[in-house]
C-alpha cells in the first residue's frame, strides 16, 4: 500500500496589517509563535503516528479537476480499511524537520519519504507549519469572526499563501517534488495571546500528486522542556483525499521531549550497546558476522502486543542455542548473545484480507560492546498462539521476518522461536 509523502520547509517575513485589535492580538500570537521557533532548533520529540486508511461505502466516479471534501473517519459515508501505527523522533534543523527512527544513533539527511517508504507521511506539525504561516511575507490575513470561550475572547482568522512565495512541498508518484499554494485558518486568544489551533489545506493538486488535496489541523498546548516553554501540538491530524475518494487520516502526538547538546550533532542515548558488555575486565575481542550458510535460532527477547507496537519500535532477541560454524562445528557465538532488531510494519487490514501483517527487521548482534552486521534469510514456519495460526515468511531483504495472522489481535510472546541461514552481510562504507 503506497500513499503520498507530504513535505513543509522553512519560510520568509512576516507582515501583514489589519484591523487595529485584530492586529494586535496577531501580533501578540506571532511574538508567542516566534519564542518556540527561534529555541525548538535545541529540542528532539518522539512522534507517535496512528494512521487509517479510507474508503467511500459508496464508490466515487472520479472527475479532472473535482476533488472530493476531506472526510474523518467518523462520517458514516465512509469506511475504515486499515490502520498502522508509525513512532519516530522528530527535531527542527536548519529551517526543516529531521526524522530518524528512535534510538537511532543519529538523524541523517534522508527524506522522510526514504525513511517511511509507504502511508501517508509529513513533516512540519513540530515547528515548521508554525514558520509556514507567521513567518512568510506573502501570507494575507483577515479576521473572520470572535467567539466567547471560558470567559475569553478568541479571534478567528483565515489566511492565505500564494504559490510564488511558498514553501509548501508534495512529493509525487514519480518521486519528484512539487511547490503548492495553501490556505487555512487559527484561532487566537485574546486574553493570553496564545494559538489554539491551526489549519493548512493544500488546494487542489495536480493527478501526478497522487491525491488531489491535504489538509493539517494542529491543536496546540505549551510543553515545559528544558529551561522554556513551547508551543507544540497536542496533536496534529493530516488529512488525504484522492480523486476517488479514497482517504487518509493520521493523528500524531509528541512526547519525550528533551534538549540536547548544540555543541555536537544531534544524538540519542547509547545505552543499547553499553547493554550488550560482556563480564567486567574481560578484553574485548574483534568481533565478526558469522560465516555464510550459518543456521541460527532466535527467541524475542520480551513480548509484542499489536495494541501498542508500532513501525519503528526497538526489538531485542537472543540466540538460543550456541551457534557453530558450518565446517567445522566450532562454537562461532554462544547462546545468549543479544541480536536488535525493529518493528518495520504493524499494519492492520480491516476490510479484506482481514488480519495484521507484521514485519521484523533485525540487523545486527552484540558482542563486547560492538554491532556486528546481522544478515540472514528467515526459514518460513508456523506457530500456533493462544488458539491463533500465525505464519512466519521472509520479507524482501535480509534479516527480516514477516508475520501473518487473521485475528484482530496477536500478542508474539517472550521466547518465540524463529529459525535463520546467515548470508553475505552488506559491505560496510568506509
Amino acid at each position: 500500500m503506497r500513499f503520498w509523502a507530504v513535505i513543509l520547509l522553512a519560510a520568509c517575513v512576516w507582515g501583514q496589517s489589519l484591523s487595529d485589535e485584530a492586529n494586535t492580538v496577531l501580533a501578540r500570537a506571532r511574538e508567542h509563535v516566534l519564542h518556540t521557533t527561534t529555541r525548538l532548533p535545541k529540542y528532539v520529540c518522539q512522534e507517535t503516528i496512528n494512521r487509517t486508511y479510507l474508503a467511500p461505502t459508496h464508490a466515487i466516479f472520479p472527475r479532472a479537476g473535482v476533488c472530493p471534501a476531506i472526510l474523518g473517519k467518523d462520517n458514516p459515508k465512509m469506511r475504515i480499511l486499515a490502520t498502522d501505527r508509525l513512532r519516530l523522533d522528530v527535531a527542527v534543523f536548519e529551517g526543516g524537520e529531521l526524522d530518524s527512527w528512535p534510538a537511532a544513533s543519529k538523524f541523517d539527511s534522508r527524506s522522510i519519504s526514504d525513511i517511511v517508504t509507504s502511508g501517508p507521511i509529513s513533516t512540519g506539525a513540530f515547528g515548521i507549519n508554525l514558520m509556514q504561516v507567521f513567518e512568510n511575507a506573502g501570507a494575507k490575513f483577515e479576521l473572520t469572526g470572535v467567539e466567547s470561550e471560558d470567559g475569553s475572547r478568541v479571534f478567528l482568522y483565515h489566511y492565505t499563501v500564494p504559490v510564488e512565495t511558498s514553501h509548501y512541498m508534495v512529493w509525487t508518484l514519480a518521486g519528484t517534488q512539487l511547490k503548492t499554494a495553501y490556505s487555512g485558518d487559527f484561532d487566537v486568544v485574546e486574553q493570553t495571546g496564545e494559538l489554539e489551533r491551526l489549519k493548512i489545506e493544500t488546494g487542489l493538486l495536480p493527478v501526478e500528486a497522487g491525491m488531489c488535496r491535504a489538509q493539517t489541523t494542529n491543536f496546540y498546548h505549551r510543553v515545559t522542556v528544558g529551561d522554556g516553554e513551547f508551543l507544540i501540538p497536542l496533536r496534529s491530524i493530516l488529512r488525504t483525499i484522492r480523486l476517488d475518494g479514497t482517504a487518509t487520516e493520521s493523528v500524531t502526538t509528541f512526547s519525550g521531549c528533551h534538549e540536547y547538546g548544540a555543541e555536537s550533532t544531534i544524538r540519542f542515548d547509547q545505552d543499547d550497546d553499553a547493554g550488550a558488555a560482556g563480564p567486567a575486565g574481560a578484553a574485548a575481542q574483534p568481533a565478526q558476522p558469522l560465516p555464510w550458510a550459518t543456521e541460527v535460532v532466535l527467541k524475542l527477547d520480551s513480548s509484542l502486543d499489536t495494541d501498542t507496537m508500532a513501525a519503528g519500535d526497538i526489538v531485542w532477541a537472543r540466540i538460543a542455542a550456541p551457534v557453530r560454524k558450518p565446517k567445522s562445528k566450532a562454537v562461532a557465538l554462544p547462546a545468549g548473545v543479544r541480536v536488535r532488531g525493529r518493528v518495520i510494519q504493524a499494519l492492520h487490514s480491516i476490510a479484506a484480507n482481514q488480519g495484521f501483517d507484521i514485519v521484523l527487521e533485525f540487523d545486527r548482534y552484540e558482542l563486547d560492546r560492538a554491532g556486528v552486521p546481522f544478515a540472514a534469510i528467515l526459514k518460513p514456519g508456523r506457530a500456533r498462539l493462544a488458539g491463533t495460526e500465525v505464519s512466519f515468511h521472509p520479507a524482501e531483504g535480509g534479516g527480516k521476518l514477516s508475520i501473518r495472522t487473521k485475528a484482530s489481535r496477536i500478542v508474539l510472546p517472550r521466547g518465540l522461536e524463529s529459525k535463520w541461514m546467515t548470508i553475505s552481510p552488506p559491505k560496510t562504507r568506509s
